[in-house]
């Protein structure tokens, strides 16, 4: 079940990466307050839904809602935020190469931090998948090497890189403090949503932000879509070790290209590299998901 949650939520990642494409050739701004604002309306619907409709137990801790709470700065604000700008600075290519780094540093702290066991055959899928993402990463650097770039913005692709990778990590220990990916994933978007709030407040933009991303439907479907990955995401940490889970959300960037591929008429995607790296990542997934304990 886990697996299959986290399948789904790489797919959902995947569409949003299509449709905020989209987005931010229409508007100036990234859309990452309006796109958060709408995580928290549809998380927070849904956890009503889970308490009354569904009858779920509300479990409260301080410790795992605090979790929750840094692991959502971390994926929606450090994450999120740091990619969408590092985008704009040195084109999506490079940037989205250097964030598909942060499957490695979750399972990275899932070993040494959280003490997640990892046995053979997992691992070899887990080899398999993040081979076949260093070579997209490859190929992403190579077509972006003529963008014009800022220096800077690889450094803040980096970061985002960590965000999201530590966030990820995270999840999966407020978990254990606290059963309730509901409440987890909510509170998470909540904490973010209210620190980009102080932000833009700060900086006089808060208006603006709203105005602008309020008329883009592509924020708007962005918000839907992020906020099911998220949900997603946080689901499938509840029944498998966060490292599995992070492994199979990474066949996100290939998802990308193929869907990219079929519905928007590139066909020219569809490289030979391409099909080799579906291989490989797809066939590590396998591997995770039916070896995995």
């Amino acid at each position: 079940m886990g697996y299959l949650l986290a399948l789904l939520s790489a797919l959902c990642f995947s569409i949003t990466n299509i449709i905020l494409k989209k987005g931010m050739s229409h508007s100036k701004h990234n859309g990452v307050w309006f796109i958060t604002f709408v995580n928290v309306i549809i998380l927070g619907v849904i956890l009503l839904l889970s308490l009354y409709v569904f009858n779920f137990p509300l479990l409260l801790d301080s410790k795992g809602l605090f979790i929750f709470l840094v692991s959502g700065v971390l994926i929606n604000v450090m994450g999120r935020g740091l990619l969408y700008k590092g985008i704009r600075q040195i084109g999506s290519s490079k940037a989205v190469a250097i964030k598909n780094s942060a499957p490695v540093i979750t399972f990275l702290f899932a070993v040494f931090v959280i003490d997640e066991q990892i046995t053979k055959w997992p691992f070899i899928g887990i080899l398999l998948l993040f081979f076949g993402l260093l070579l997209l990463g490859i190929q992403f650097f190579k077509e972006g090497v003529h963008q014009p770039v800022h220096r800077g913005g690889y450094y803040i692709a980096l970061l985002s890189a960590i965000g999201y990778g530590l966030g990820q990590g995270l999840s999966k220990e407020g978990i254990a403090y606290l059963p309730n990916p509901y409440v987890g994933v909510f509170v998470g978007s909540l904490g973010a949503f209210l620190l980009l709030t102080i932000i833009e407040g700060c900086r006089g933009k808060l208006v603006e932000h709203f105005k602008s991303s309020s008329g883009n439907p592509y924020y708007l479907w962005a918000g839907v879509l992020t906020s099911l990955a998220l949900l997603l995401f946080y689901l499938s940490v509840s029944y498998i070790p966060v490292s599995y889970a992070v492994a199979i959300l990474a066949v996100d960037p290939v998802l990308t290209v193929i869907l990219v591929s079929l519905f928007m008429k590139k066909e020219e995607l569809i490289s030979k590299l391409i099909i080799l790296v579906s291989i490989l990542v797809f066939a590590g997934a396998v591997i995770i998901s039916l070896t995995g304990s």
